[in-house]
């Protein structure tokens, strides 16, 4: 199992709801899922800026079908999400899931290039 855990991090003076995807193993998703799941279900609705970050994460069909449900769930909470890490591959991928899920892409933001966790999170704390 991933030692790594989700986790608040502060920017700009402002909570951001980070999950570090990166380079986790598939088998290790769904248990850092219902632990993110935990910790954002104390917020209130449309109070939650999540960062997500997916660079080199392992994926599966299962994997896809757990993002859908996250994404189902975090749904009342989000105000804005902001991804980071996705390949041409998970790019595919990550517009299948807002489909699936009900999302749209509203108030969801890719970013990638040189600094994009910096312009991701600085996306996310102008509000």
């Amino acid at each position: 199992m991933s030692s790594v855990m989700p986790e608040f991090i502060d920017h700009n003076g402002k909570k951001i709801f980070y999950l570090n995807f990166s380079h986790m193993a598939k088998n290790d998703i769904p248990v850092f899922m219902e632990e993110a799941k935990k910790m954002v279900s104390s917020n209130p609705p449309r109070s939650v800026l999540f960062l997500a970050d997916v660079y080199k994460m392992s994926f599966d069909k299962t994997t896809v079908k757990h993002f859908v449900e996250f994404f189902k769930f975090t749904k009342t909470y989000t105000q804005k999400t902001a991804v980071i890490g996705l390949d041409s591959i998970k790019k595919t991928l990550y517009e299948a899931v807002l489909v699936l899920s009900g999302r749209g892409s509203e108030n969801i933001r890719v970013f990638d290039g040189h600094n994009a966790e910096t312009k991701a999170k600085d996306w996310l704390t102008v509000i």
